[in-house]
């Protein structure tokens, strides 16, 4: 995860003076990074190739583009809101054609690697990573020092909200609710003085994005994801999807924001990824 998100984190920031580029260097990244990661699969011992290529891109999942639609959305501005949903779903698309570009050109050379049993680590220790991790996202944010511990705060509310909703519903949980919860948090903090709502909405919807399932889909579509899931995952994907823009919209319900969505983001942290 670390080589793939090196190779996708020169390739965002390189190319962030050039919007014209947007979609495209999704699709770069997500090639190049997943033929990192791929690569490593012959060099080091058997590992998860699919979560360390999620753990490497996350970055470039368009949390932020489908945030700021839900809430536009919420707030009546249909046409802006289905316009960032829709490049939110390009943004997608391009990571999920670049993932099955490379995949298709390696298996010209020889068969993906097996799928591996990935291993939780304890619930303790992986919090602290994800705290570690939200650390790392205020520098991607480009956050100010007094919104670290903001910005780690959602992180670590939305996983452990949606750790919670795993023990109570199974499976993967209730994002609807996980993103109420992050919503509600975020708004709150937003009727603060000088508080943008994103600066805790944001880097939690990072952690319930439905990245990870989406890759998961991708990779089993090619023949090396987990046998018997490949119709399921993608249906999945759209559902969670559409269950964090709803929670996010019942949020701006019970705490309607005080300023409109625009006027936030043009203010606040820069619209990325």
């Amino acid at each position: 995860a670390f080589f793939v998100g090196l190779c996708a984190g020169v390739i965002h920031f390189g190319t962030l003076n050039s919007h014209r580029v947007d979609l495209q260097k999704s699709f770069l990244a997500a090639f190049l990074g997943t033929l990192v990661a791929l690569g490593l699969t012959l060099l080091l011992p058997p590992f998860n190739a699919v979560r360390a290529l999620f753990g490497g891109v996350t970055l470039l999942v368009p949390a932020m583009v489908v945030t700021l639609g839900s809430l536009e959305l919420a707030l009546e501005a249909v046409e802006a809101g289905l316009s960032r949903l829709m490049y939110g779903l390009l943004r997608f698309l391009m990571l999920g054609v670049g993932i099955t570009a490379a995949g298709t050109l390696w298996r010209f050379g020889g068969p993906l690697p097996p799928h591996v049993e990935q291993h939780a680590l304890p619930l303790l220790l992986t919090f602290i990573v994800v705290a570690v991790g939200g650390v790392a996202l205020s520098v991607c944010m480009s956050g100010r020092p007094r919104d670290v511990a903001w910005i780690v705060g959602g992180v670590l509310l939305a996983y452990g909200t949606q750790e919670l909703t795993k023990m109570l519903f199974g499976d993967r949980g209730s994002p609807l609710g996980s993103a109420f919860v992050l919503g509600v948090a975020g708004l709150l903090y937003g009727r603060g003085k000088e508080r943008m709502p994103m600066t805790v909405i944001m880097p939690g919807m990072l952690q319930l994005a439905p990245g990870f399932i989406g890759t998961e889909a991708i990779v089993a579509l090619l023949g090396a994801g987990t046998a018997g899931a490949q119709d399921p995952r993608l249906f999945n994907v759209l559902l969670v999807a559409l269950q964090l823009v709803l929670g996010l919209m019942f949020a701006t319900v019970v705490v309607p924001p005080r300023i409109t969505v625009d006027s936030g983001a043009a203010r606040g942290l820069p619209a990325r990824p």
